[in-house]
């Protein structure tokens, strides 16, 4: 499935698709898919079609309340593990809220979840975790806190609406170069990108 393979990889956290910001993805127009559901011989009528684990938002962390250094690295660390739980339930609210204008990694995983939302795909996936390997100086002139942050995301599963499995990724784990600043007393995300293998 040549189509929706290029939806999954434009969708996916892996590699450099996470951090690319470019905008030569394809665009996903929707695509009709098989809407009839055929029950397993042993379904019953009362059961659900599909059972889906329960995704939880990562837990806003109290350091995010700090207007320094820690607030910053536990703010990136923050919106960085909500890709998962967007992806996974469509909800994009505090990934907006967080995201500044000029962020285009930010808004291109802000239109791969939306994506997925509209095509009615489902994306399962083992927990997104973040951490801070350097933080450097806050920068004069904009205000932003550059620092390298090493994201592993686990293994991925994105699912056609009838449960067909369209694209399965493993584990993977990248180094990322995040800026955030502070804005109207809140933290935004003002670029992602991936850093260079020296």
């Amino acid at each position: 499935m040549t189509r929706s393979r290029a939806i999954y990889a434009a969708a996916s956290l892996a590699a450099v698709l996470l951090v690319s910001g470019c905008d030569d993805d394809p665009p996903v127009a929707p695509t009709p898919e098989p809407t009839s559901h055929s029950a397993s011989p042993d379904a019953s009528p009362s059961a659900s079609p599909t059972a889906t684990a329960v995704v939880v938002a990562p837990e806003r962390p109290d350091a995010m309340d700090d207007d320094g250094a820690d607030g910053a690295e536990a703010a990136a660390v923050y919106f960085l593990e909500l890709d998962d739980y967007m992806m996974s339930t469509g909800d994009t609210t505090e990934w907006e809220a967080m995201s500044h204008k000029s962020c285009q990694h930010c808004a291109n995983r802000l239109k791969r979840a939306n994506e997925i939302a509209d095509e009615g795909y489902t994306w399962t996936s083992g927990p997104t975790s973040a951490r801070v390997v350097h933080t450097y100086e806050q920068d004069a002139a904009t205000g932003t806190w550059p620092m390298d942050i090493e994201v592993t995301q686990g293994a991925v599963t994105l699912s056609a609406s009838d449960g067909s499995v369209i694209y399965q990724e493993d584990q993977v784990t990248l180094e990322l170069g995040v800026e955030i600043a502070s804005k109207n007393d809140s933290w935004v995300i003002v670029a992602v990108s991936a850093l260079e293998d020296e």
